[in-house]
């Protein structure tokens, strides 16, 4: 053995060592959990079963969110300059109309928004009995670029709320312009999900109106149906929640709410100021309870109660614990894959994978002798090179990515034969075993490289604008590639180097 070949031994031998450090966790989860450098191969919905759920997101709502919150901010920083606002409306599209309860106000008022708030473009004032109503509109640029963001965030809170079910490698990505896809292995109960993850989960605060006042007022309901007025303010939201956990509760269980510096200190200061009233808490435009504020409450902490069941009160933790949503969702596709449904598909693609590899097997020891049971024993390792990539990059395995596993050695079959008979023909012409091996290899390699980069340019195009099932057949086809370029130019000749290969009557067997 030269030099020459003892470097590509140590090298096939730290690569085949690499690629069993990769593949440990798939045989011991267990004892290689944690720290250690891969993570083991996950099956996709198609193969184990799940939930399947496209939602869209109602941007406009999201714009329309924003535009109320500037309007309460208006009315409270006017408020302190006792400039008092009657009401306020958000328009389908994105106006902001806000009516005065003295045109003497007007002044004021324009010149507060124009200073603090540059998004809104002043439109015009409709005088109605002395009481002008100022309308303002937002500028489609920033409505794009709230629906932009909202869109992102709510893909960020799902994350959140489905990271509470433990579901291994969930697929949550975007889709489109304002549609999110959803993909949960190994879950089966699709209205769980879809109370907990789309719930968009928006709790206020507001005061609950004292007879006679004249402050404006929302219709809003309660758990049992009943209509319920309450102050259009709201006083405090769910930005302020840091942490929600189930606790029992007089017999029944309650969530009781942690809230962050800024939120305590917020809440502090809502109850120091209305001892005496009833604060409602809300959720999703219902009013879960009300109660009496006896004395100012701090130490950073609320309740709320509603006669929960156990599972409904951890569900309500849970998307509070995550966050609000910052739109509302709807469900446009839903789908649940069975296991039993999942299991038969890897059942045939393990059988149609294996059936391909024994007929491979048996034609290349056929017909090329000892040399196509070479070719087999690199076929063999290619594959495995292959599972250990998809570990060491923390892939999940789906029915596309097995039919990506299927054609990659289909692929590596027809390089070995490429060669094997590049190799026949030198032999043909005169040359000697190791000239012909050598020369075969040489001008085989332009062919096997070009088809292969060809081939790997379409798989990360295919990756990039592909989606779900498109990109899982394109990570294993380009790992395939990856695999097979390093199996068949630097292994299989490794080999054809090392052992002699040959037969009773010729100088090589192929």
């Amino acid at each position: 053995m030269n030099s020459e070949s003892k470097k590509k031994l140590i090298i096939f031998v730290v690569t085949l060592v690499a690629a069993a450090l990769f593949l440990a966790p798939n045989f011991s989860k267990e004892t290689f959990k944690g720290g250690w450098i891969s993570r083991p191969l996950n099956l996709g919905l198609d193969l184990v079963g799940g939930v399947h759920l496209v939602y869209e997101v109602q941007t406009k709502e999201a714009v329309k969110s924003r535009l109320q919150a500037i309007a309460n901010s208006i009315k409270a920083e006017l408020r302190a300059d006792k400039i008092a606002i009657l009401r306020t409306r958000v328009s389908d599209d994105y106006k902001l109309e806000l009516t005065l309860v003295s045109s003497r106000q007007l002044e004021a008022l324009k010149t507060k928004v124009a200073d603090s708030y540059r998004d809104l473009s002043f439109v015009g004032v409709a005088d109605e009995s002395d009481r002008p109503r100022v309308t303002y509109d937002f500028s489609e640029q920033n409505a794009i670029k709230i629906e932009d963001e909202a869109v992102n965030q709510a893909i960020e809170t799902l994350r959140n709320r489905v990271d509470q079910f433990g579901v291994a490698e969930p697929t949550i990505q975007r889709s489109g312009q304002n549609r999110i896809l959803l993909q949960m292995p190994g879950v089966q109960d699709i209205e769980a999900v879809k109370r907990v993850v789309g719930s968009v989960a928006k709790l206020e605060f507001r005061l609950l109106p004292v007879s006679g006042s004249a402050v404006q007022t929302i219709s809003l309901r309660d758990k049992s149906g009943a209509t319920v007025a309450v102050e259009d303010e709201v006083l405090m939201s769910g930005d302020a929640v840091s942490d929600a956990r189930v606790q029992p509760y007089q017999g029944q269980v309650e969530v009781t709410l942690t809230l962050n510096s800024s939120g305590a200190k917020l809440f502090r200061q809502i109850t120091a100021a209305n001892v005496g009233r009833n604060l409602s808490i809300i959720l999703d435009s219902t009013v879960y309870s009300s109660p009496r504020i006896n004395e100012a409450i701090g130490g950073g902490h609320a309740s709320i109660t509603g006669g929960f069941t156990f599972e409904q009160a951890h569900e309500l933790a849970v998307v509070l614990r995550a966050g609000a949503l910052p739109a509302p969702l709807s469900v446009l596709e839903e789908r649940t894959v069975g296991p039993t449904l999942g299991a038969e598909s890897i059942k045939k693609g393990i059988t149609a994978i294996l059936m391909g590899a024994v007929l491979i097997l048996v034609f290349m020891v056929i017909y090329y002798k000892k040399s196509g049971a070479v070719a087999v024993l690199t076929l063999a390792l290619n594959l495995l090179f292959m599972l250990a990539l998809l570990s060491a990059f923390g892939a999940t395995l789906t029915l596309p990515g097995l039919a990506g596993l299927a054609l990659t050695i289909g692929m590596a079959v027809d390089f070995n034969v490429l060669i094997f008979e590049r190799i026949r023909e030198e032999l043909s012409n005169g040359s000697t075993r190791d000239v012909a091996v050598h020369a075969g290899f040489e001008r085989a390699m332009s062919a096997v490289v070009d088809s292969n980069v060809t081939t790997l340019l379409t798989g990360m195009l295919l990756y990039y604008f592909g989606t779900g099932p498109i990109r899982g057949f394109a990570v294993s086809l380009n790992i395939g590639i990856i695999t097979t370029l390093y199996c068949a130019t630097f292994v299989s000749k490794m080999l054809f180097d090392l052992m002699p290969l040959r037969s009773s009557t010729e100088e090589i067997s192929i």
